[in-house]
C-alpha cells in the first residue's frame, strides 16, 4: 500500500511540475529563513550562559555606567554574606604583545583580572589547570586560537610574552590555554592577565578607581533585587562616612541616591544598556521584531502552499471519481491526500534544513561568525520546524482529503463540480493577508533603510572622513614622549597631511564621566563627558566654533581652561563665556573660552549630552587629518612612524569605527531587506499559483469572449482587474499597520528622519505594476491561445 502510494504521489508530482516546484521552494524557502532567525534569536537569548552556574553569576555596576572598582567588590564580600567569589576585569582596548622572538602583535580583546576569576567563570581548559593558572604574579592565559596565532602548534605553557598596555609593560608567562570563547558572551578576550600586584594594591582601596568590570558569585542564587538592595545599603553608610558627615545620617539617608547596580549575569546583554558595556548591548524590541518577522514568513510560506493545494486538489475531482469508481474506499483517497500533502512538506523541510546550512556556511566565509556554522547544533529548532512543516502540510492535505473525497463519482466525471463562492473568498483572503504582510515589512524596510542612510550621512558636527587615529596609550612614542613633537613635524612636512592633533580618550560612543560646579555659591552640581585635546584637535576633526576661541598654548596653561559643547552651554543658561568652574582633578579654576556646535559621539538613540573639552596635551591619540588617496597617506604616514617607534603601527580610519554605532541598525535594516524580499518572493510564488488556478477554472469562459471578438488587451485586463482589486485592499490595510510599527520604533532614536507619504506611495506603485507585470506575463499565452482548444470539448 505504501509503495503503491509512494509511486501515485512522485506520479503526480512529475505531471504537475510547475506546482511542485512552487510549494517545495515556497515552504523551504519560509522554513529557512526562521531557522536562521531562530539560530541567531537564540544566541541572544542565551548569552553568557555556557558559564557553570551562571544563574548565581551577577556583574556589580554603576547605574549609569557598567564600571565599578575593585575596593567595591573588596568590601562586598567582606561584608555581604553568602558571597562566594569576586572578580574584577580591566579592559585594554589596545596591547601590545611581544614573543620572545621580537615578534609584535597588536590585540584589542586584552583583559587585566583578579586571581579569583576561574572562581567565577569556569573555562574548558586545553592546557594548564584553573586552580592555580592566575595564583602566580605573572600568570597569563590565551585563547586556543591566539596559542596557534603565538607557538603554532606545540604546546605554550611557559613561553614568556612582554604584554604593554596602558597601564605597564610587564613581562608574564603562559600558564593556561582555554578553549576559544563561544560568539555569544559579553566578556570577548584573547588574552587575560593576571593585574599586576603592584598596580592592584595602589588601587584596591580607591572607590573612585572604576575602570574594571566587577562580578561576584553567591553561594545560592539569589534575587537581584535583594542583593541589589542589600548592597546600596551597604555603600549607604560607606558614603555617609566619606561625604556626609557635617549632618545626621538620617538627613543623608532622605537624599541619598544609591549609585549601584546589580544584575544576573544572564540578563546582561539584553537588559543594560548603560555607558561603557563591555560588548555591543543586544535589544529585546530588536529580537521580537526578528521572531515576528521569522513567524510572518513562515505564516506567509504555510498560507502559500495550503492555498496552492487546494486550489490544485480542485482540479482533480475526476481524478477522484474515477478512483471511486474502481473501487477505492473514502478511507484510502483520504490517506493518499494527506500523504501526498505531507510528502512535499518533508521534502520542503529536508532542503530547508540544506538552504540554512548553505547560508551559515556562506556568512562564515564573508566573516560573520556570530550564528556559527552547523544548522544541526541546535536539533530544537529543527524539531520545531518539522512540527511545523507537518503541521502545515496536514493543514494542506484537509481540504481534498475531507471535503473533495465526498463528491459524488457521477458529479465529478461529469465535470460538473465546481469550487463555491466560499472557497473563493478564503483564497482571495489568503492573498490579502499575504500581501499585507509583504507591503508592511516592505514600508519598514525602506524606512529603515532610510534612518541608517540619515545616520551614515547627517552633519555630525564634525568631519568623520579622512582622519586616521593612531594608539600612542603605550607610550609607543617614548617614555615621556619624547618623539611626539618630531613626529608631528615629519607628519605635516607630508603633502597629503592637513594637521595633527594630540588627545586622550576617543570620540567614539562613550566619553569618560566626571562632574564640575561653578565657583559661585550653592552651584548646581554638573554631570559631564569630558576629553583631553591640545589646540589642534578642533580644526583637524572640522568642528565649528560658535563662540569664543579654541586653546592657544602661548596664552593658556594645561586643566585651567575649557571649551564646552552647546547642549551643556543651554544647560547652564548661556552667557559662559569667562564663567569659572571647580572640575575636581581636572582643573580647579577652570575657565570657559569656547563654545563648539553640539556633535554626535554616539548613535542617534542617545540624545547628545554635555560635553567638555579639557586643554592638556595628553598624547594617547594621535589624530591626523589627511588629503588624497587613503592608501598613500597610510602608507606614508605609517613609514614616519616606523621611523621613530619599533612599536607596531596601531591606527583605525575614524570613519569606519564610528560607523560601527549603527552596526545595529544596519545589521536591523539587512535582516528586515532579507526578509521582506523572501516575503514577497513567496507572495508573488502564490499569486502565480493563483493566476494559474484562475486560468485553469476560466479557460472555456476565455475562449467564448475570444469567439465572441473579445481582443487579447480586453481579457488580460478582465484578468489583472480581480488580483489588482485584492492588492488595493492590502495597500489599504497594511498602510496604518506599518505607518504604526515604524513610528513607534522611531520613538527609539534621539534623532530620525520624518514620516513621509514617499515610501507608503513608492511601495503602492510598485506593488501594482509587478503585479500586472506577473499578470500579463502568466495569462499572455493563454489570451492569444486559439479558442477552438478550449471549447472543442464542448
Amino acid at each position: 500500500m505504501f509503495r503503491n502510494h509512494l509511486t501515485s504521489i512522485l506520479r503526480n508530482l512529475k505531471r504537475n511540475k510547475a506546482y511542485a516546484a512552487i510549494n517545495i521552494s515556497g515552504l523551504a524557502m519560509g522554513f529557512a529563513a526562521a531557522l536562521l532567525i531562530g539560530i541567531y534569536v537564540s544566541k541572544e537569548f542565551t548569552y553568557d550562559q555556557h558559564y557553570k552556574n551562571h544563574e548565581s553569576i551577577y556583574r556589580l555596576s554603576g547605574r549609569s555606567f557598567a564600571l565599578s572598582s575593585i575596593a567595591h567588590l573588596n568590601k562586598i564580600k567582606q561584608d555581604v554574606p553568602g558571597i562566594d567569589a569576586i572578580v574584577n576585569l580591566m579592559p585594554s582596548p589596545s596591547a601590545t604583545l611581544t614573543l620572545t622572538d621580537n615578534q609584535s602583535f597588536v590585540d584589542k580583546s586584552v583583559y587585566y583580572t583578579t586571581d579569583e576569576y576561574f572562581q567565577v567563570f569556569e573555562h574548558q581548559m586545553v592546557y594548564g589547570n584553573m586552580d592555580d593558572a592566575l595564583s602566580v604574579p605573572n600568570g597569563l592565559i590565551i585563547t586556543q586560537s591566539m596559542a596557534t596565532k603565538f607557538f603554532g602548534n606545540q604546546n605554550p605553557m611557559g613561553q614568556e610574552i612582554t604584554l604593554a598596555t596602558q597601564i605597564s609593560q610587564d613581562l608574564f608567562e603562559v600558564t593556561g590555554v582555554v578553549e576559544d570563547l563561544p560568539t555569544n558572551t559579553s566578556l570577548k578576550f584573547s588574552v587575560l592577565a593576571r593585574l599586576p600586584r603592584e598596580f592592584e594594591e595602589r588601587i584596591k582601596d580607591s572607590y573612585s578607581f572604576t575602570t574594571g568590570y566587577s562580578y561576584f558569585k553567591t553561594e545560592s542564587k539569589a534575587e537581584a533585587a535583594t542583593l541589589d538592595q542589600r548592597i546600596n545599603d551597604l555603600f549607604m553608610k560607606v558614603d555617609y562616612e566619606r561625604f556626609g558627615q557635617e549632618r545626621s545620617f538620617e538627613a543623608f539617608k532622605a537624599d541619598y541616591t544609591p549609585g549601584l547596580l546589580v544584575m544576573p549575569l544572564k540578563a546582561v546583554h539584553l537588559e543594560s544598556n548603560i555607558q561603557f558595556e563591555a560588548s555591543e548591548s543586544g535589544s529585546r524590541r530588536y529580537l521580537f521584531i526578528f521572531i515576528s518577522i521569522a513567524l510572518f514568513v513562515v505564516v506567509l510560506a504555510a498560507i502559500n502552499y495550503v492555498n496552492l493545494a487546494t486550489a490544485q486538489a480542485s482540479k482533480r475531482a475526476k481524478e477522484i471519481g474515477v478512483r471511486t469508481v474502481l473501487g477505492s474506499y473514502r478511507r484510502q483517497l483520504i490517506q493518499r491526500f494527506l500523504a501526498e500533502s505531507l510528502f512535499v512538506a518533508l521534502c520542503a523541510i529536508i532542503v530547508s534544513f540544506g538552504l540554512t546550512e548553505a547560508a551559515l556556511q556562506g556568512l562564515q566565509v564573508v566573516g560573520i561568525e556570530e550564528l556559527g556554522a552547523n544548522t544541526f547544533q541546535h536539533p530544537q529548532l529543527l524539531l520545531l520546524i518539522t512540527l511545523i512543516g507537518l503541521v502545515t502540510g496536514l493543514l494542506a492535505g484537509v481540504y481534498p482529503a475531507f471535503y473533495l473525497t465526498r463528491i459524488n463519482a457521477s458529479t465529478a466525471l461529469k465535470g460538473s463540480y465546481s469550487v463555491g463562492e466560499k472557497s473563493k473568498l478564503f483564497r482571495n483572503g489568503l492573498v490579502v493577508f499575504q500581501f499585507v504582510i509583504s507591503l508592511s515589512l516592505a514600508v519598514f524596510s525602506l524606512f529603515a533603510q532610510q534612518q541608517l542612510q540619515y545616520s551614515l550621512e547627517k552633519d555630525l558636527g564634525f568631519d568623520k572622513e579622512r582622519v586616521i587615529v593612531v594608539d600612542n596609550s603605550k607610550s609607543q612614542l617614548g617614555e615621556e614622549d619624547e618623539n611626539r613633537e618630531p613626529l608631528r613635524q615629519e607628519l605635516l612636512r607630508q603633502a597629503n597631511v592637513k594637521s595633527v592633533s594630540f588627545s586622550h580618550y576617543s570620540m567614539i560612543n562613550q566619553l569618560p564621566l566626571s562632574g564640575m560646579s561653578e565657583l559661585v555659591p550653592d552651584a548646581e552640581y554638573q554631570r559631564i563627558q569630558y576629553k583631553y585635546t591640545d589646540d589642534q584637535f578642533i580644526p583637524t576633526m572640522g568642528m565649528k566654533l560658535v563662540e569664543g576661541r579654541n586653546f592657544n598654548p602661548e596664552i593658556d596653561d594645561e586643566r585651567t581652561v575649557a571649551v564646552i559643547n552647546q547642549s551643556f552651554a543651554q544647560k547652564l543658561g548661556g552667557k559662559v563665556l569667562g564663567r569659572k568652574f571647580d572640575a575636581g582633578f581636572n582643573g580647579r579654576e577652570v575657565e570657559v573660552i569656547g563654545v563648539v556646535e553640539d556633535f554626535h559621539y554616539q548613535n542617534f538613540s542617545n540624545a547628545i549630552g554635555p560635553v567638555v573639552f579639557f586643554y592638556r596635551v595628553y598624547a594617547s591619540q594621535i589624530n591626523i587629518a589627511f588629503s588624497g588617496n587613503p592608501k598613500d597617506a597610510l602608507e606614508s604616514i605609517g613609514n614616519t612612524y616606523a621611523g621613530l617607534s619599533d612599536a607596531p603601527f596601531d591606527y583605525y580610519f575614524f570613519d569606519q569605527q564610528f560607523d560601527q554605532l549603527f552596526k545595529r541598525e544596519a545589521r536591523l535594516g539587512q535582516i528586515i531587506k532579507l526578509f521582506t524580499g523572501l516575503s514577497v518572493f513567496v507572495a508573488t510564488l502564490g499569486l502565480i499559483g493563483l493566476i494559474s488556478y484562475k486560468l485553469d477554472q476560466r479557460i472555456k469562459e476565455i475562449g467564448i469572449r475570444k469567439v465572441l471578438g473579445a481582443s487579447v488587451s480586453q481579457i488580460l485586463s478582465l484578468l489583472s482587474k480581480e488580483v489588482v482589486v485584492l492588492i488595493i485592499i492590502a495597500l489599504f490595510i497594511s498602510i496604518p499597520i506599518s505607518y504604526y510599527a515604524v513610528s513607534s520604533w522611531m520613538n527609539d532614536f534621539a534623532y530620525h528622519i520624518d514620516l513621509s507619504v514617499l515610501p507608503f506611495a513608492s511601495v503602492a506603485v510598485m506593488a501594482i505594476i509587478t503585479i500586472l507585470v506577473i499578470v500579463t506575463i502568466r495569462s499572455y499565452r493563454t489570451a492569444i491561445a486559439n479558442p477552438i482548444n478550449a471549447l472543442r470539448n464542448e
